[in-house]
């Protein structure tokens, strides 16, 4: 009978130990979720950063390049692609990349005088980031969140 009730004690003990592994094993899978999906984030967001500053770029070489310098923003993202308004076509960017964020096209911003002088993203998560990165610009009053950075020519080369 003694031997008998030392080997249920030992099954109940067996028993707490496999329900702590357990438990240890379900945090530790947790927090590596957890610490990819902001390692994800952070890669996503550092390609939103150089894919905008992309656009900013391009947006400024079809502003500055326009013949009899009669500058003017593009009326649709697609003439960045192929600028027909010169006698040898030029292409500012090789093709329209997605919103790294959201996998959908970027949202265009139009400037005062016409035309697309931005982009912007159209995820409402917030940046991991504390503040926003140089190559954009954030609006006043704007909630913190990716749709805030906007990627913008204004007309203006401030060295960016």
């Amino acid at each position: 009978m003694q031997g008998e009730h030392q080997r249920q004690a030992q099954r109940g003990v067996g028993y707490l130990f496999m329900l702590l592994a357990v438990a240890l094993l379900s945090l530790g899978i947790g927090k590596a979720v957890e610490v990819y999906t902001v390692s994800a984030q952070r890669e996503k967001e550092a390609e939103l950063v150089r894919v905008g500053a992309l656009y900013r770029q391009a947006i400024k070489d079809y502003y500055l390049s326009a013949p009899g310098g009669q500058h003017r923003y593009p009326a649709r993202l697609e003439e960045l692609l192929k600028d027909s308004r010169h006698l040898v076509t030029r292409r500012y960017l090789r093709r329209l990349h997605a919103d790294p964020m959201t996998g959908q096209p970027f949202t265009p911003l139009l400037a005062p005088q016409g035309g697309i002088w931005g982009v912007a993203s159209s995820s409402s998560r917030s940046p991991i980031r504390t503040a926003p990165p140089r190559e954009a610009t954030v609006q006043r009053g704007e909630v913190p969140s990716y749709q805030g950075w906007h990627f913008v020519y204004d007309g203006i080369d401030d060295g960016r």
